[in-house]
């Protein structure tokens, strides 16, 4: 089968296509057929050598990619028989490629895709789908009528957060390039500030939550424009000094790992047409070009390389 990897660190043009075995299914686990894949700001970080052994770096060659789609070929000992055949998404383990026409993963790993949401919008789902669920409603506990901030409202994360924070009733906030304030306008946003344009600490305050996609300087900003008690989120917020953050707000760093809870969660707000993700599809022979373009940090919504349909094997 065809995979994706890289043998040294470096640029986009360090990956190329190779050929490696067929995987097998072990007990727990499932051999799905990708149809879609998706770019993710780490997989470059990974490409790059910037993190070292951390979130899966480390041996080369290596594979790339974390998160996709496909149709289940095969099912492992102690897995339901139902799953052969289905569509769904998943995400892989740290250190486990997702850039392949076949990937092996625990069952724990994937959720069933609803027969209304297709496996390019699937794919763009596990990994930015958690990252928006866990911190939004498993740590923050977005309410109806609360004011919550969204930074990078127009990227991968950004741009399902404003919806999911619309679509759980709150009074949503973001910050994004003047480029893309009509994006995220129309993704729900009631209020957009251009970080080109303006200081959104400026412009924003007494908001419930914050969740920051940026880090450094915007994490310290964003203390500043919380209510006493309220609640800043993140994923990538260093470097920065806790102790330099108020004392009357909350802090949490979102921990993320495959979740078909959350995964299923978002297919069925997606397949209910009240999160809808923006996608730039490729095929898959452009893998180096869709690393290059979440490399630039200005790509709007998921970047998405598709692969064609597989027939059912075992």
């Amino acid at each position: 089968m065809k995979a994706v990897q890289y043998a040294r660190h470096g640029g986009p043009e360090v990956l190329e296509l190779v050929d490696l075995p067929r995987p097998t299914c072990g007990p727990g686990e499932i051999r799905v057929a990708m149809r879609a894949v998706s770019a993710n700001p780490v997989d470059g970080k990974l490409r790059a050598g910037a993190l070292g052994a951390v979130a899966g770096g480390g041996d080369l060659p290596a594979g790339t990619g974390r998160d996709g789609a496909g149709c289940v070929q095969e099912v492992g000992a102690g897995v339901d028989p139902a799953w052969l055949g289905r569509l769904v998404c998943l995400l892989s383990a740290r250190g486990q490629a997702a850039w392949a026409e076949e990937v092996v993963v625990p069952v724990s790993c994937a959720a069933l895709v609803p027969d209304r949401v297709d496996p390019s919008a699937a794919a763009a789902l596990p990994l930015a789908g958690i990252c928006a669920w866990r911190a939004l409603v498993e740590v923050a506990d977005v309410r109806p009528g609360q004011r919550v901030l969204i930074h990078a409202g127009a990227g991968g994360v950004g741009h399902l957060a404003v919806q999911l924070a619309r679509a759980r009733g709150a009074e949503v906030f973001a910050t994004c390039s003047a480029a893309n304030r009509d994006f995220v306008l129309g993704l729900g946003a009631h209020h957009v500030v251009a970080y080109d344009e303006a200081d959104f600490s400026a412009e924003f305050s007494d908001l419930d939550v914050v969740y920051d996609l940026v880090g450094g300087a915007v994490h310290l900003a964003s203390a500043n424009v919380l209510r006493p008690d309220g609640m800043l989120v993140y994923l990538n917020a260093m470097p920065f000094d806790a102790s330099a953050l108020r004392s009357d707000i909350r802090h949490a760093l979102v921990q993320i790992a495959p979740d078909p809870v959350a995964m299923s969660a978002m297919l069925e707000l997606v397949a209910a047409q009240k999160i809808t993700p923006a996608l730039t599809l490729l095929p898959f022979a452009d893998f180096a070009r869709a690393q290059a373009l979440s490399d630039s940090g200005h790509a709007r919504g998921k970047i998405v390389l598709e692969l064609p349909p597989a027939e059912v094997t075992q």
